[in-house]
């Protein structure tokens, strides 16, 4: 066997064995030592990063660390974070990504964190749009842009799912592409309307005591579907550009019963294939057809000295917007995007 065949088969042996580093949260397993350090770094950063920009301060050590599984290639890049829910709280979770590593590090890692921060700050499932909008959010400019440009050319296409039934969906639908395109526009214009506290508010809320309610009380919209004229408005109006991650404060849902639910990530797969690539939350074996948790009492906050949901709503006070009809979905025409310098 001649040295540069040697080479290869002891760096791939090399590659093969693993390399497995413990950070305050997460113990990291990569193919090389460096490569398991730089991704527990960076999901360190995130976990802080990410916890501030949506709920106003980290979030304390968990219990015991995520195991996250790197595998470093050139396939698209990929995720899916896997949680266990019971008594309010995540029980348990795992995290899987794979790809080229710049992508791994810039756009699926602050992904995957995000909806570490939404399970741990609802205690529960979020419905998929929310938390595919907002994990989308805590992206790069890259990803984010190119989920502008997708749901433009969806509602140019007349291949919307109306807002009230995107809402509602507790399963992915045929038009899966258009589940992740508008859940992140729809997010976006909502955060942007007010800011990330109150977005997760209006979701609890919403998810508890219906949508029409939580539009009302935190956006002044009468129903879903003036909220969803007011965002096609946005959308006409050019006003889209990089997000800006504010700050915010507390707040969200309750216990439900044990479950597992699983997230995936995968980038948007443009066009629209028969088996398009889904980036999301993936719904359990429980959760095809139920509800999002049991009825339960208003959206609660959570206190350090006490580690389970206590409810507690924050009434908002919003002064409805006047209308003279109730808007329709009318067929859209947008023009490209325009990006703030």
């Amino acid at each position: 066997m001649n040295r540069r065949i040697l080479g290869f088969v002891l760096l791939a042996a090399y590659f093969s064995m693993g390399a497995q580093v413990r950070t305050p949260n997460f113990v990291v397993s990569a193919p090389t030592p460096a490569i398991a350090q730089q991704v527990g770094q960076y999901a360190e950063h995130y976990r802080k990063e990410k916890a501030i920009a949506w709920l106003g301060k980290e979030m304390p050590p968990w219990p015991q660390p995520c195991p996250l599984h790197v595998t470093v290639s050139m396939e698209p890049p990929s995720g899916a974070t896997s949680f266990s829910f019971g008594g309010g709280r995540v029980q348990w979770q795992k995290m899987e990504i794979q790809g080229p590593l710049d992508r791994l590090l810039a756009s699926v890692l602050p992904h995957e964190i995000t909806h570490t921060v939404f399970a741990h700050h609802f205690g529960t499932p979020v419905p998929r749009w929310a938390d595919e909008g907002g994990s989308v959010l805590s992206e790069d400019d890259l990803e984010r842009r190119r989920h502008d440009k997708l749901v433009r050319e969806i509602l140019n296409s007349g291949k919307q799912i109306p807002l009230r039934r995107l809402m509602g969906l507790k399963e992915y639908p045929r038009e899966v592409m258009c589940l992740y395109a508008q859940g992140f526009s729809m997010s976006d214009f909502l955060v942007k309307r007010s800011n990330k506290q109150t977005f997760l508010n209006f979701v609890g809320y919403g998810m508890h005591y219906g949508w029409d309610k939580a539009a009302q009380s935190y956006y002044g919209h009468r129903t879903v579907e003036e909220l969803e004229g007011a965002w096609l408005q946005f959308l006409r109006d050019g006003k889209s550009g990089p997000v800006d991650l504010a700050k915010n404060t507390k707040t969200p849902p309750t216990a439900v019963a044990s479950r597992n639910i699983v997230r995936l990530t995968v980038p948007p797969n443009l066009p629209q294939e028969a088996e398009p690539v889904v980036r999301g939350a993936m719904p359990g074996p429980g959760d095809v057809g139920g509800r999002f948790g049991s009825p339960p009492p208003p959206p609660p906050f959570y206190t350090p000295m006490n580690p389970v949901w206590q409810p507690v709503y924050p009434s908002p006070t919003v002064t409805p917007v006047p209308t003279d009809r109730t808007p329709t979905m009318p067929s859209v025409r947008l023009g490209a995007p325009v990006f703030a310098p």
